[in-house]
């Protein structure tokens, strides 16, 4: 009767830990590439003040380099400055993000200039490993409504201000990027002699790009953001390819909210090996921290059921 027992005993410790050595291969076949770099957009700011840990061990754990971190929510500094000296003993960076349709205009550009304002104050007062290593601008002013009827005007205010941001940024030692849309390269940039597409003279005034190529099939986001990579090849600049996880308002086709994490992984690591050939990508942005962290949850515990 103990040999029986001793059996089922050995038995279902085999069975457990077949189980146990299934679900770690599944978790290294199906989990993106390790060796790929991410950055991802953090939004809810006050998370950082009560799930940091939780956030940067995610961030470890999917290898982010580049959190940009929604400035904002009355959020104290004191926060920003516990969190960033966690993410960097994790060897993270954070980007301090802001931006508003409006800051593409010339009457907006005290708004934006005050964010970069208050970062350089920040830093000023805090330590070396408590610091924003950069800023990151998210202006959309094609979600203005008067863009179909003043885009031409708009555009030139954009590129004005723009070019006053980069200006400040670099007397601050700060590294500037800007999230742009992929299709940029359908709109001249303004007074330019010869026709210059308005993605190039971005790539060229930024530091780096993030370009939003919301699309739920990797050849579509390759498609969208190919021209943007190119030109970063062309100038030497790098160029993060963003995609969206979130609910879109845009329609379908546009993110992989509602899609498998399986299915996800899958084209992030097709969307890899068509980008590598690019001297300019940096990585895989996500959209955002929080439904990422959503879907890799989900995802592992049905691998537990």
């Amino acid at each position: 009767m103990k040999i029986r027992n001793l059996e089922a005993g050995r038995k279902k410790q085999l069975f457990i830990l077949g189980g146990g050595i299934v679900l770690f291969f599944l978790l290294l076949v199906i989990r993106p590439s390790a060796s790929e770099a991410k950055a991802t957009w953090l939004w809810n700011t006050k998370l950082i003040q009560q799930h940091s840990e939780d956030i940067i061990a995610f961030a470890k754990k999917q290898k982010v380099k580049i959190i940009f971190l929604q400035i904002g929510g009355n959020v104290k500094e004191e926060s920003y400055r516990n969190f960033i000296r966690e993410a960097s003993s994790a060897g993270l960076e954070v980007h301090a993000l802001d931006g508003k349709p409006e800051w593409a205009l010339r009457e907006q550009r005290r708004e934006a200039d005050a964010f970069l304002d208050w970062v350089k104050e920040y830093n000023a007062a805090s330590q070396q490993e408590e610091r924003f290593t950069g800023v990151q601008f998210d202006v959309e002013p094609y979600l203005l409504d008067d863009w179909q009827k003043r885009q031409t005007a708009i555009v030139k205010e954009w590129v004005e201000n723009a070019r006053s941001w980069t200006q400040s940024a670099k007397e601050m030692d700060l590294e500037i990027g800007a999230a742009v849309p992929f299709w940029l390269n359908d709109i001249d940039y303004p007074g330019a002699e010869k026709k210059k597409p308005l993605n190039r003279w971005m790539v060229e005034e930024f530091d780096y790009v993030a370009i939003m190529a919301y699309r739920d099939e990797a050849d579509r986001i390759y498609t969208a953001a190919k021209a943007t990579l190119e030109e970063g090849d062309r100038q030497k600049k790098p160029v993060w390819v963003g995609v969206e996880l979130g609910k879109s308002k845009e329609g379908p086709g546009v993110s992989f909210h509602g899609k498998s994490f399986t299915f996800l992984t899958g084209e992030i690591n097709k969307l890899v090996r068509m980008v590598k050939g690019h001297s300019s990508f940096a990585g895989i942005a996500i959209h955002s921290y929080e439904p990422w962290r959503d879907k890799l949850a989900k995802w592992e515990q049905s691998l537990k059921k």
